[in-house]
């Protein structure tokens, strides 16, 4: 059985509401829905309504189920701990923010404890501004201590269990603005969870694209224990219609470059080479992908340089006397069918 659990939060008590968190977790539900799973989606939700949809999630979990847990919006670490931040945020303080907040480390634990077959939790949270670095955690509870540290801590996953952060340890995610839909680590997500690869992989494309479309500013991150590839959608669902019905819905993200513009807008970006540059670049001691727009080129031995039976010179005259016939030709002809007379 595939059972899942989406929570997005987009406004909060405080003046640091975020605009696409629920997007993400209705997108998330639609495709999780496609693909077979029981989903529970829940949206701007407070602590106790957080604490009785996590609670639910974790009681019918059967031994061997497929569980997934998705979570959008905002969150901190204390020490090494992660907190999932509800909407009813405000007055949360240093003591107070392990008892108003959701525990991830205390999640993981309690799904482990109900043995399914495979846990995955992806956490597209931390989210700050394109440009503004007043949005961090320490400034969002008012806090100033050194113990808290922007971004989540890195967890410990238990077996068979998946963990998927949308961005590095300490490190915050890109907030998405009006002109988007969806944040950048689930908008690649979305287009590679519904078809039939090993989920690693999944994430790992999902990465790849992150990281090239936000120009290494945001860079997911990944823990996995699994000793095998798992699979959350069957190979007989590859030609599903509800999933290809859902990628041709799927509207493009906003400020993400598209396929083909991203190779211009990466910086660093090498260029494919043929095999006589390979066999170039490893002559001259240089990798063999080794491309620059302004090197030297080497001349091909194979080409063989023959000299003119012509002088240079009597061929460079006669080029430039040609050429100045024809011009002088064009312009008279020019002139003459300006009078009517040609």
């Amino acid at each position: 059985m595939k059972r899942a659990l989406v929570i997005g939060n987009d406004s909060h008590e405080q003046n640091n509401s975020l605009l696409t968190c629920v997007n993400d977790a209705n997108d998330m539900h639609d495709a999780l829905q496609t693909i077979g799973f029981n989903v529970l989606c829940k949206t701007n939700q407070r602590l106790d309504d957080m604490k009785i949809a996590t609670d639910a999630f974790i009681q019918c979990i059967q031994p061997g189920d497929i569980a997934f847990f998705y979570f959008s919006g905002h969150a901190s670490q204390v020490d090494g701990i992660n907190y999932l931040t509800p909407t009813d945020d405000r007055g949360i303080t240093l003591r107070t923010i392990k008892y108003r907040t959701l525990i991830a480390q205390k999640l993981i634990h309690d799904v482990s404890q109900r043995r399914p077959g495979l846990f995955i939790i992806v956490l597209d949270c931390c989210r700050t501004g394109m440009s503004d670095d007043s949005s961090n955690v320490k400034s969002f509870f008012g806090l100033t201590s050194k113990r808290i540290k922007d971004g989540l801590a890195p967890m410990q996953a238990p077996p068979s269990t998946t963990i998927s952060y949308a961005c590095a340890p300490d490190q915050a995610s890109l907030a998405g603005s009006s002109k988007q839909h969806n944040s950048a680590y689930t908008c690649f997500l979305l287009s590679y969870i519904v078809l039939p690869m090993d989920i690693k992989k999944v994430f790992q494309r999902t990465a790849i694209d992150v990281q090239k479309s936000t120009r290494s500013m945001q860079i997911p991150y990944l823990n996995v224990n699994c000793y095998g590839p798992a699979y959350i959608v069957d190979s007989f669902m590859a030609n599903n219609p509800a999933a290809q019905n859902f990628l041709q819905r799927r509207r493009p993200c906003g400020y993400y470059p598209s396929s083909d513009e991203r190779r211009h807008g990466i910086p660093n970006h090498q260029y494919r080479t043929n095999n006589s540059q390979c066999r170039r670049n490893t002559q001259f001691g240089m990798p063999k992908n080794y491309h620059s727009p302004n090197k030297m080129l080497v001349p091909n031995i194979r080409r063989r340089i023959v000299p003119p039976d012509f002088p240079l010179v009597a061929s460079h005259k006669r080029h430039h006397a040609l050429k100045d016939s024809r011009y002088q030709r064009t312009n008279l002809t020019s002139s003459f069918n300006t009078f009517r007379i040609y």
